[in-house]
């Protein structure tokens, strides 16, 4: 840890100090952040005092917060709800600095951008806050504003965290279980995507179009002339945030039907489309006012803030596909299987025992999935995975995150509703899709371009392999084993043995002929006898030479 500390010493103080304040002098050793002369602080702080002081460290601690909070495994339950706050209820920027960045970036004072713009804040995160404003063509827009100097403060902390994290994964047994480099890799990738509001923009769009077909379900649009790095201007949705909305509302809306497309859009989304909006937490959806809203005629819930989407690859969405679908039907050794295949094993991975551990991980999930039970299930299965020695990739804890908090806002619309039946359910539609997919026009013609050539070449192929068998010429190289250091090595073993059966016979025959009476003598005793033994002493050592350090040198 010398090396650490001497590296990162101020995120090192930063971890250790707060662990301490709050009582956790425990989790602190574990992670080898406390030292012999440390306090261990105090225990009766609160929840929301920890969450306050961790806002104060910086963008990564609250993003890291905000992943860990879908991760009861890792935090008693008290914090949990807390650090949910960090989402979109972070101090604000005073307007001065909003002014500023405004004008800096599009060359004009706001007062002469807009029509209006209301200088209190509507939400205010860890990496922007946003305010409500009016165009001069009269239509009701949000401005999301980038906080100053954020990308550079992130991108440090970033770095000594992963620092930190691999120490603690490669030395620790919390590390190796829990894998907190996997958890700053999934902070690192989301402030990578929310850092530039220009692929905000591009992600509102290509959402909005793949969810076209969802008739309840909209996004707000951006304003094409007002995108840049740090100001994004897109469209104002009139409603309430889930997490907001009276139970009465509720019981005034088709909240079942509702529920149903949200599921079944953000299934598209993961296993279909790719590209899935990866923070529905309860304040990032919106309820919509019937007759208010300019998102979309007939649309009741809206997906805002499009800043943390995540892009899965066609191999890696398919991995996915089957592992929920294996998830849905509650088979944990095929579970298990998939991880293998997506994962990165270490040295010390045991196999079986995570083929049972998973199985067993699956099969609590229970007969039917209760409002919470996927996410957690996912949750479970990346705690085994870790404790077992398997790494798996980091979108799984995103995508962990995006189930947990899509099915908190699905139990608050509708507590009963079976997030397993919604997935035994797409099954047909995936296979179809992934079928679809192999018979695209391109895969199609490509594969007709290969069968004929090799229907083209077959003829003339077929031909020459008989020719070639009726002049018996037809040879098959097999690359198996390097057969010349095959038949080298047992050319030497052959001479050794040959070797020391003739030294064995000389030191036999000596011993006979020393008892023979002669004339030639040599050191006192039959210099015949003599001359076999000392021949055989030499041999035998150079045997051993050979068999000591010649072989060594050799391999």
């Amino acid at each position: 840890m010398i090396q650490l500390l001497t590296q990162d010493g101020r995120q090192y103080a930063a971890l250790t100090s707060l662990l301490l304040k709050h009582g956790f002098a425990d989790v602190a050793k574990s992670l080898g952040l406390s030292t012999a002369g440390d306090e261990t602080g105090s225990s009766g702080a609160s929840a929301e005092a920890l969450a306050g002081d961790i806002e104060q460290l910086g963008g990564a601690y609250i993003k890291l917060a905000q992943i860990i909070s879908t991760r009861d495994d890792l935090i008693p339950s008290e914090y949990i709800e807390a650090f949910e706050r960090l989402q979109d209820d972070v101090s604000p920027l005073e307007w001065p600095q909003i002014e500023q960045i405004i004008e800096q970036r599009f060359d004009t004072k706001p007062a002469k951008l807009f029509a209006s713009i209301d200088k209190r804040p509507l939400a205010s995160a860890s990496l922007g806050q946003v305010h409500r404003a009016r165009l001069k063509d009269g239509r009701e827009v949000v401005v999301k504003v980038r906080r100053p100097d954020v990308e550079s403060e992130v991108a440090k902390q970033i770095r000594s965290l992963k620092r930190i994290a691999s120490v603690v994964d490669k030395e620790t047994s919390v590390g190796k279980q829990f894998r907190f480099g996997l958890l700053i890799k999934a902070v690192e990738y989301a402030f990578e995507v929310e850092l530039d509001f220009r692929r905000e923009a591009d992600h509102l769009i290509t959402l909005g179009e793949n969810l076209a077909d969802f008739k309840t379900l909209c996004l707000p649009r951006p304003v094409p002339q007002l995108i840049a790095e740090d100001v994004l201007v897109m469209e104002y949705v009139s409603g309430i945030p889930i997490k907001d909305v009276d139970g009465s509302v509720l019981l005034e809306r088709d909240c079942e039907s509702i529920a149903h497309e949200l599921v079944d859009a953000y299934l598209k989304q993961i296993l279909i489309d790719g590209v899935f909006h990866a923070d529905p937490h309860p304040g990032n959806l919106m309820l919509l006012t019937a007759g208010e809203n300019s998102c979309r005629d007939g649309a009741q819930i809206a997906l805002i803030d499009a800043g943390m989407v995540i892009e899965l690859p066609p191999m890696m969405r398919r991995k996915l596909g089957a592992l929920l679908l294996a998830f849905g039907e509650r088979e944990g050794e095929r579970a298990a299987a998939l991880a293998q295949e997506m994962g990165y094993a270490d040295e010390d991975f045991d196999a079986e025992k995570f083929r049972v551990a998973a199985a067993r991980v699956v099969a609590n999930a229970g007969g039917r999935f209760d409002s919470m039970s996927l996410g957690r299930t996912i949750v479970r299965f990346l705690s085994v995975a870790g404790e077992n020695g398997l790494t798996l990739p980091f979108e799984l804890i995103l995508l962990s995150k995006a189930f947990l908090q899509l099915e908190t806002t699905l139990c608050m619309l509708n507590p009963s509703f079976d997030v397993q039946r919604m997935i035994r359910s797409k099954t047909a539609e995936l296979l179809y899709h992934r079928a679809k997919e192999q018979a695209n026009p391109g895969r199609v013609a490509s594969a007709l371009l290969e069968s004929a050539e090799l229907a083209s070449q077959l003829p003339e192929r077929l031909n020459r392999i008989t020719r070639l068998l009726s002049e018996n010429q037809l040879r098959i190289n097999v690359d198996a084993i390097d057969e010349s250091t095959l038949l080298t090595g047992a050319h030497r073993i052959a001479n050794r043995i040959t070797s020391g059966l003739i030294v064995a016979s000389m030191i036999v025959g000596a011993s006979i002929i020393m008892q023979l009476e002669t004339d030639w003598m040599l050191f006192g005793y039959p210099a015949l006898a003599t001359a076999m033994f000392l021949l055989s002493f030499v041999i035998g050592c150079v045997l051993i030479f050979q068999a000591t350090f010649s072989d060594r040198a050799s391999r």
